[in-house]
């Protein structure tokens, strides 16, 4: 959560620091959610509207040589699956958590957000 929250006030930072003044930062929030889904998916769970969640995933056999070994261990005794921290979006959706979050954090550090 404390990185969700940070990624959500980095964007409140990157709409501060542009030359030209936008007229509304939640207009600027949305056209920063429309441009990027990851960004619209940390602000849906920095809202309350998504949840983060740890469950099992099912790892497929043909994945196994890219388990590290502690994941590799977890899965043989777990019926194949590891735990991961997702995100479980208001229509059900589930993603990865860190994968969200590596995709938002480039695009804010990036020239999406600049535009």
């Amino acid at each position: 959560m404390l990185a969700a929250h940070l990624v959500d006030a980095y964007a409140d930072r990157v709409f501060s620091s542009r030359a030209e003044p936008a007229a509304d930062v939640l207009e600027f929030r949305s056209g920063l959610a429309g441009a990027h889904p990851a960004l619209a998916t940390i602000f849906e769970v920095v809202a309350g509207r998504a949840q983060l969640v740890t469950e099992a995933v099912e790892v497929p056999l043909v994945d196994y040589g890219k388990l590290g070994v502690e994941d590799f261990m977890v899965s043989l005794y777990n019926g194949h699956t590891v735990q991961r921290l997702r995100i479980i979006g208001p229509d059900g959706s589930r993603q990865d958590v860190h994968e969200v979050l590596a995709a938002a954090v480039a695009y804010l550090g990036g020239e999406g957000a600049a535009r």
